[in-house]
């Protein structure tokens, strides 16, 4: 499958391959393959945590999931691209009897933009279906993806709009949640 999707060239790493290497995620090769594409490219930091934030959140809720909502036709056709990439990544998959990669969910998109552009908590979650606990887990881990696109893009405007949308998604509870992780020294008070 690796060679097949160009990651490496017998027992080489391409270029593709070096990038994958350096992203640890359950559907890291999907989001080399984004990388790759451009498909993080020329985008504002609130439009990159929402369009990040598909490959974090599973909709989970018994309820059907709202219609999803992107902040631009550019960020629509960009998730439509992530869906073709993933849907020809589980034709290769069945092929060679491999689990498949998780199809992303644009469920939480609109959440992580609104609160990557600095809307308030209470603005973000009114009429959602979703817990402030389950909120901030996933956008610790949007983060994370972030910082890890931050990292390995090859574009510098890519790489400087993944670090400011960590940086703009990392303030309020989501902070102080990571800082109460981080202070807990794991013995109980």
């Amino acid at each position: 499958l690796l060679e097949a999707w160009e990651h490496l060239d017998g027992w080489s790493l391409t270029d593709k391959g070096t990038t994958l290497r350096r992203i640890y995620h359950e559907c890291d090769l999907v989001i080399a393959e984004c990388l790759h594409e451009g498909l993080f490219d020329d985008l504002d930091p609130a439009s990159l945590a929402g369009l990040a934030s598909v490959f974090g959140y599973e909709h989970r809720s018994p309820n059907p999931p709202p219609p999803p909502w992107f902040p631009s036709a550019t960020v629509r056709k960009r998730y439509q691209r992530i869906e073709a990439l993933v849907s020809e990544l589980h034709a290769d998959e069945e092929t060679a009897a491999l689990p498949l990669t998780r199809v992303p969910d644009p469920t939480f998109l609109a959440l992580a933009h609104a609160w990557a552009a600095g809307e308030d908590l209470g603005e973000v979650l009114a009429n959602e279906d979703i817990t402030a606990g389950d909120f901030v887990r996933v956008v610790r881990q949007v983060i994370d993806l972030l910082r890890q696109i931050g990292d390995v893009a090859t574009v510098p405007g890519t790489s400087s709009a993944a670090r400011a949308a960590a940086d703009a998604l990392h303030r309020g509870v989501v902070a102080v949640s990571a800082q109460a992780v981080e202070g807990d020294d794991g013995q109980g008070g």
